[in-house]
């Protein structure tokens, strides 16, 4: 399918300034992060995964309405599977994660790296990729 054939990192968004992660990339703990990502990815609802992981302040309306068009475009399907397959915990609470969602021959692939403080998990920076390679030369 035209998702395995790309090997272009589709965005990747660096840390935002504080402010902006205390609203957006911060979420009550691994369980709320993980089942939101698998819900959005899951039904290709990645203008909800861009606002909420912290893309808000880093597109403006119309890019991320194109980015949402380009996406359907690759991926027309929603996915039927998911799983996490490589993570990494790098010490201090900070960890990385690749998750890939398929359905038949169609493939997203999710990278994000994390920080669990206290009493909240945040996502400090994250990726999505139609190919695996950009993913996976993270670690």
């Amino acid at each position: 399918m035209r998702a395995t054939l790309y090997s272009i990192v589709l965005f990747t968004l660096a840390a935002l300034p504080l402010r902006a992660q205390e609203t957006d990339s911060v979420f009550p703990g691994y369980a709320a992060y993980a089942h939101f990502v698998d819900q959005h990815i899951s039904t290709r609802d990645f203008t909800e995964v861009i606002l909420r992981l912290g893309g808000r302040d880093e597109y403006t309306k119309e890019e991320i309405a194109s980015l949402q068009r380009q996406f359907d475009g690759i991926w027309s399907a929603n996915f039927q599977n998911g799983t996490v397959f490589n993570r990494q915990d790098l010490g201090g609470g900070v960890s990385q994660e690749a998750r890939m969602y398929w359905t038949g021959k169609s493939y997203c692939y999710f990278y994000a790296l994390l920080h669990q403080r206290e009493n909240d998990l945040v996502v400090i920076n994250f990726a999505l990729n139609s190919n695996s390679t950009p993913i996976m030369d993270r670690f």
